[in-house]
């Protein structure tokens, strides 16, 4: 069952569809933390109880003859299961770490083993290092023995520095760009940047073409990216405690008084008929 949420989150590019699914990560992940669970639900079943209590109090307090019908009903029961929704997620949220280094591992499996996205971006930095000149008009790079990726090829020339950093750059901006895509709510809270990735690809290449006259291979690169970007997200995860409570908190209070709004114009439409 994890697992399949863990896959529907990596493979969606919907924002509400990765609300739902981290949330039942969070459920799952304080499920399987052991008495968390057993001491939430009690107490979500007893705030839940005293909010309804106090709508009716409101109610009561509008038109003492108010009596609950169908619409007090209705409304309590909304009450009820929003606020016992978000004491359960409030408290699911002290589970945010697994749960973010579970679906951000996750999501580095799955760009690595995006093919799709590794030839995208293996032309699109072939291209751009193939479209640098020199002092002269003339192509920086030696192309000889490189083939275009169409032709089969899968390696560039990256013997000047600016070769290196132009391709390096597009590894770690296609990787942050596949984050923000394949995570467009984690995205909204977290910031997919690559930290020291762009030094350690550098440095990564410094060594092999010091010991080795063969092409870097572009594997290299985006192993390296992914795992930066990784580390940078996983640093983030105290962000989504924070703007995951204050996301729950306002959308309840939303429900809540708009509950409250409809059952107080019951009241004191009920006021209005018996004059």
């Amino acid at each position: 069952m994890e697992q399949f949420f863990l896959e529907k989150l990596i493979n969606s590019d919907s924002f509400i569809t990765d609300i739902i699914m981290i949330l039942f990560q969070l459920i799952i992940e304080m499920k399987s933390a052991g008495k968390a669970i057993y001491i939430c639900i009690p107490i979500a079943i007893l705030l839940s109880t005293a909010v309804v209590w106090l709508i009716r109090i409101i109610a009561k307090n509008i038109n003492n003859e108010y009596e609950a019908g169908v619409g007090f009903a209705v409304g309590s029961f909304f009450s009820f299961i929003t606020t016992f929704s978000v004491v359960l997620f409030l408290f699911s949220l002290h589970f945010t770490e697994p749960v973010v280094k579970l679906v951000v591992k996750g999501w580095e499996v799955s760009l690595m083993a995006d093919t799709e996205w590794r030839n995208n971006t293996f032309r699109e930095a072939y291209e751009k290092v193939a479209d640098l000149k020199n002092k002269n008009g003339c192509q920086l790079e030696n192309f000889t023995g490189y083939p275009h990726p169409d032709q089969g090829g899968n390696s560039i020339p990256t013997t000047s520095e600016e070769s290196r950093l132009v391709a390096t750059n597009t590894y770690l901006i296609a990787a942050e760009n596949n984050f923000n895509k394949k995570m467009p709510f984690l995205s909204w809270i977290l910031t997919a940047k690559s930290g020291t990735a762009k030094s350690d690809i550098l440095n990564d290449m410094k060594k092999h073409f010091a010991t080795s006259h063969s092409s870097y291979l572009v594997e290299d690169a985006y192993k390296i990216a992914s795992d930066r970007i990784s580390t940078e997200l996983l640093e983030q995860a105290g962000r989504i405690k924070i703007v995951g409570s204050i996301i729950f908190i306002s959308i309840w209070l939303f429900i809540q008084l708009v509950i409250i709004g409809f059952i107080s114009w019951a009241a004191l439409r009920n006021i209005k008929e018996k004059f």
